[in-house]
């Protein structure tokens, strides 16, 4: 029979040492959690939340596994001593603020090198999260159009009237997109409806000698999935094989839902006017197979609208005005490589694809290397420049279109696998410019990257 008394008591200091040590412990858990939180809500790389998170919690001794899905990740905490875990489920949707990921990123370095306390990075992360946005939301509308306006000339193949059109949808679009962010029930479809009056609106300005296709797609390009496709691209090439084929089986039905909604108003308004014009137009079908190199209007206008493009993106994504320079010479170096290449050089495909992508991932990581600050936001924004998201929407628009005589008619499943393949060809180049620049990895700080 045993007995109290043949247990040593527990002394009031080592009660509060116990008390002390957990606490650390439960503080250290607590960062982790908000940390990837805040990954996910200011737009890190999908394919570099989970290595970010081992890698701090390596640093801070905590032993976890996580596991990142779209918009979810699930985090699991082990205690080795008393053989219990504990997961913490967290939902949040993939945002853009690359000021306040850029704090974080600073955060990172701090505590990797033993810099700051768990305490201070705690109070550091409320601080960042509590900050007010760096750009009303107000100003949307006209962001929406000047990236429209751009976009209409320089990859759509718009005239000034086409590009001034889609920037007026576009402006509708953005108050369209706060309106339906009030109303619950109406976010499932407001994409859908906001296309069909685009595509309506679009198809009724072919009567006054405007084309389509310039008009529709770039009233909504910022919404187009092109960077989400070359994302999963890339988690698959890192072998995050369900969020991969998650984000890819997303994007590819996005882009037919945005199709649905545009062929949806060019009917109705076809119906109403049988006798509207189709883009048989030598300007429309030029436009209908614009490029780099197929633009409508002179290409001396590229040095307003590809510097002018970049700045737009830069408030899109919440860039604060010192990084802009930045930002700007990356895509300008991006976009000179893909021309030069496809213009001048007349260069495969898969060369076109391949090269940009690497020139840009390359400079990115040369400035994170030297100026040892985050490079993302100019890599993510020359990105946009590249990503052919405009190809899965006409792929939906010759599946749609199928039945009548229309750009896209005969097209549908060739752009939906070039889609894939321009991605593809993303991904490799980052990757490769990943491998030159970082062949071990970081050592004590976590890179963050495409």
């Amino acid at each position: 029979m045993t007995t109290s008394s043949q247990f040593e008591r527990i002394s009031v200091e080592d009660r509060v040492r116990i008390a002390f040590e957990i606490a650390n412990i439960l503080q250290r858990q607590q960062f982790l959690y908000k940390l990837a939180k805040s990954l996910m809500l200011y737009g890190c790389p999908a394919h570099r939340i989970e290595y970010i998170l081992r890698h701090v919690s390596g640093t801070l001794k905590v032993i976890a596994e996580f596991i990142y899905l779209p918009n979810v990740m699930l985090m699991t905490f082990f205690d080795p001593e008393t053989h219990t875990t504990e997961t913490h489920f967290i939902r949040q949707t993939m945002g853009f603020d690359m000021h306040k990921l850029g704090e974080i990123y600073r955060l990172e370095k701090l505590v990797g090198h033993g810099e700051v306390t768990v305490d201070e990075a705690l109070d550091f992360i409320d601080k960042v999260a509590d900050d007010p946005k760096l750009y009303p939301t107000w100003m949307n509308p006209f962001i929406y159009s000047v990236i429209s306006l751009c976009g209409s000339v320089m990859f759509f193949g718009g005239r000034w009237k086409e590009a001034g059109l889609s920037a007026g949808l576009a402006m509708f679009f953005a108050v369209y997109e706060l309106f339906s962010e009030r109303f619950w029930g109406f976010q499932p479809i407001w994409e859908i409806t906001v296309c069909i009056i685009i595509g309506f609106v679009s198809r009724a300005s072919t009567k006054f000698d405007f084309c389509f296709i310039p008009t529709a797609f770039s009233s909504f390009i910022v919404i187009l999935p092109g960077y989400y496709i070359a994302i999963a691209i890339i988690e698959l090439v890192s072998r995050q094989i369900i969020s991969g084929i998650v984000r890819t089986g997303y994007a590819i039905i996005y882009s037919f839902l945005l199709g649905y909604g545009i062929s949806t108003g060019s009917s109705i308004y076809r119906a109403i006017d049988p006798s509207v014009p189709m883009d048989t137009a030598p300007q429309c079908q030029m436009a209908a197979n614009a490029n780099s190199c197929i633009v409508s209007v002179s290409q001396y206008y590229h040095f307003l609208t590809v510097p002018l493009f970049a700045v737009a993106y830069c408030l899109l994504v919440r860039a604060r005005p010192p990084r802009w320079p930045t930002i700007i010479f990356v895509s300008i170096c991006g976009f000179v490589v893909n021309w030069l290449l496809s213009c001048v050089a007349n260069s495969p495909s898969q060369v076109i694809q391949v090269v940009p992508a690497f020139a840009v991932g390359l400079i990115g990581n040369i400035l994170t290397k030297v100026t040892c600050k985050m490079s993302f936001d100019a890599t993510l924004v020359a990105i946009f420049y590249l990503v052919p998201g405009s190809l899965g929407l006409k792929a939906a628009i010759g599946i749609f279109f199928s039945h009548e005589e229309g750009a896209y008619s005969s097209q549908g499943g060739s752009f939906a696998l070039s889609m894939i393949e321009i991605c593809i060809g993303i991904a490799l180049g980052l990757c490769v410019a990943n491998l030159i620049i970082y062949p071990k990895g970081a050592q004590r700080t976590p890179i963050m990257n495409m």
